[in-house]
Order: C-alpha cells, then sequence, then structure tokens
C-alpha cells in the first residue's frame, strides 16, 4: 500500500507540473533463458542433444564461465535436462532449429549449485577493430559488412556468449581517421577518435599473426596466435591466443574477453546472507522515468525486492534487498548507460549501505 500511495503521489506532482514525458527503458539483452540449435532432424535421439547444446548454452550466456560446464550439478542437470524445460519447439527457415525455453528460478538454482554466478543482461556495446595478417604478411581490417569465416565465427561466439559486438564501416570517414599502421600498432588516440561516431561501451583491439616457428611445439602445435586489448572505461585487459587455423582465432578472442567482463560482472547468490541497500536515483522527471528505474533495478541477478520510498525534487529512493554484497550489484550498474554514479562529497565518508545514481534519459 505504501508503494502504491508513493507511486501515486508522484503521478500527481508530476502532471501538476507537466513534466511527465515518454521515458526510456534501460539498455539490456533479451531472451537471456532461450536458446536454439540447429538439427538435421525431429528425432528424439537428436531432440535431447539438442536441449542439452541449448542448456549449455544458455548457462554459458548467463554466466561466461566455461570452468562451470564442468561441475556435477551441471553434469547432472544435463541428464535430467526436460526438468529444466519450460517449452520447445521446432522453427523452420533455411534450416531446422529446435528452441528451447529453460525456467529462470530452477536455472538460477543450479548456477548458484555450481557455485557461480549470473552475469547481468546489462553488457557493454564493444566495438572490434579486428586486424589480421596472411601467410604474405599482408595485412587487413575487417568491416562490418565482411564475409571473411573469422568475422563470422567471431560473430556466433558473440551472439553464443550474449556480448553485443560491432565492427567499423571502414568507409571514408573511417579510412581517413584510422590507418592499418594505426591500429596494429595500438595508438590508442587515433582509434579511440574513430570509435566517436560510433558511441561504443569499450573498444577491442584484436590483432591475428602466425606464431613465431620457435614457438611451436609438440605441445603447443597452434601455428597461428592472436593478442587483444580491451579498453573499457577506466579499465583495461588484455590476452592472447592461439589456434591450428587463423579463422578461429576471432571466437577465440570474443571467449577470453567474455570470460574477464563476466568474471568481474558476475553476481553469485549468497542464500546464507541478505542484504539491505539503499540507492538513490536523481533526475527522475517523469513517471516514466521513475518506473523504468525501479524495473532495471529489480532486473539485476541476486536483487530480491525494489521498493521505491521516497520521491521528492526529481530524485527517488529506493530500498532494494539483496542475496550477494552491494559491491557486487554495484559493479553490474557501472554497465548501465542510464544510472551514471554521484561521487559523494569530498567532506564526507562513503557509505556503503547507500548509494547515489543519476539517471540518464537514453535518446
Amino acid at each position: 500500500m505504501r508503494h502504491f500511495i508513493l507511486m501515486f503521489g508522484l503521478l500527481l506532482s508530476l502532471l501538476v507540473t507537466g513534466a511527465v514525458s515518454p521515458g526510456h527503458a534501460a539498455v539490456e539483452l533479451k531472451e537471456l533463458y532461450q536458446y536454439r540449435v540447429q538439427v538435421n532432424s525431429q528425432l528424439a535421439s537428436e531432440r535431447t542433444e539438442a536441449l542439452q547444446e541449448a542448456l549449455r548454452a544458455t548457462l554459458l550466456k548467463l554466466t561466461g564461465d566455461t570452468d562451470m560446464l564442468d561441475h556435477p550439478a551441471v553434469a547432472d542437470a544435463m541428464r535430467n535436462v526436460r526438468d529444466y524445460l519450460v517449452q520447445y519447439g521446432y522453427q523452420q527457415d533455411e534450416q531446422l532449429w529446435l528452441w528451447a525455453q529453460f525456467d529462470q528460478p530452477q536455472i538460477d538454482r543450479l548456477i548458484q549449485r555450481a557455485d557461480s554466478g549470473i552475469w547481468s543482461n546489462l553488457r557493454p556495446q564493444l566495438l572490434v577493430w579486428l586486424v589480421a595478417e596472411d601467410e604474405d604478411l599482408q595485412r587487413q581490417v575487417f568491416a562490418a559488412d565482411s564475409e571473411a569465416i573469422i568475422v563470422q565465427q567471431m560473430r556466433n561466439a558473440a551472439a553464443r556468449r550474449g556480448l553485443p559486438i560491432q565492427l567499423p564501416l571502414l568507409d571514408l570517414n573511417d579510412t581517413i581517421t584510422v590507418s592499418v599502421i594505426d591500429i596494429w600498432a595500438r595508438f590508442m588516440d587515433t582509434i579511440s577518435f574513430a570509435s566517436t561516431r560510433y558511441s561504443p561501451d569499450g573498444i577491442i583491439v584484436a590483432r591475428i599473426y602466425q606464431t613465431d616457428p620457435s614457438m611451436v611445439t609438440a605441445t603447443q602445435p597452434e601455428r597461428w596466435s592472436g593478442d587483444w586489448t580491451l579498453n573499457l572505461g577506466e579499465l583495461r585487459w588484455s590476452g592472447q591466443v592461439r589456434a591450428m587455423d587463423r579463422s578461429e582465432l576471432g571466437a577465440e578472442v570474443i571467449r577470453e574477453v567474455t570470460e574477464q567482463l563476466a568474471e568481474r560482472y558476475r553476481i553469485g547468490g549468497q542464500t546464507e546472507t541478505i542484504n539491505q541497500w539503499t540507492v538513490t536515483v536523481e533526475n527522475l522527471t517523469s513517471l516514466e522515468a521513475t518506473i523504468a528505474a525501479e524495473q532495471l533495478l529489480a532486473q539485476l541477478p541476486a536483487v530480491l525486492k525494489v521498493q521505491l520510498v521516497g520521491y521528492g525534487n526529481a530524485t527517488g529512493r529506493f530500498d532494494l534487498t539483496l542475496q550477494t554484497d552491494p559491491a557486487r550489484i554495484r559493479q553490474a550498474m557501472d554497465l548501465s548507460k542510464q544510472l551514471q554514479a554521484v561521487s559523494a562529497a569530498e567532506d564526507t565518508q562513503p557509505d556503503a549501505s547507500s548509494a547515489v545514481f543519476r539517471w540518464i534519459a537514453q535518446p
């Protein structure tokens, strides 16, 4: 009742001031608990294998945790995959697909039993500058419309792992601004300037080349190597990958990037720990924005309950009941384009039990 009164009072105040305007929903991934697998037939034997593959892919998309797939709890779930299903069906276009939707509460509990956590559906949009050498040492930067196998496999890996990526257009604007040499040398000032037109959350620079012959051994026979860097706000990551075939390295880069991001932003539910956290959100100048902020908070993993407990001067105060540490939720919120953290005043100490954010309306 208190929640209803607050929302009704908010509506009245916004109507009086004429502040009600169309709101914008948070940027988020949809259908995280669904997946479809290409099949050859509707035979029962193939159906079981396809459902198991769909469950593996769903767990990977939710957690980014490859190691979790080897956990005994997941192995048991694979043997009883139908227990986790809500529904499944077949779809036909150029290929035949089995589509499966899994039960969210059961999947969440399975992830907890497997000692992992859920990566929020708030995911960064990453711009990928991919440059590769061939066997003649000629370098090529791949554009958004490229049909090269390395790009196709990169896109497939990103879709499978729930990582939004895009490649540059490499039109006249790009080629004037940035060169192959700039990308290969990782001149980040130039690359960042060229990336501005795409408004990405982060930038990946990936380089593919032949492995140094002295590094090819019987235990590490991969003939092709790659390295990558990821700039995401103030955060920096880097890594190296190897494969027998050059075309596999785009997917390998995505695998490593996803695992690094998910490790930071994955939220594990701790059933024995319940925390209370107060979040203040400024710049909520419309009813729609206030509802959108409440929904965004409620959709974060390990958030059991969100309640609007106060509103005034375009500022809402929300009480959150958490099944994890507030710091883990705060990391996930850092990826939201609509919640911008407000720094505490210099003469005050940060309060771990509360946080202040500013709502950023999306165009």
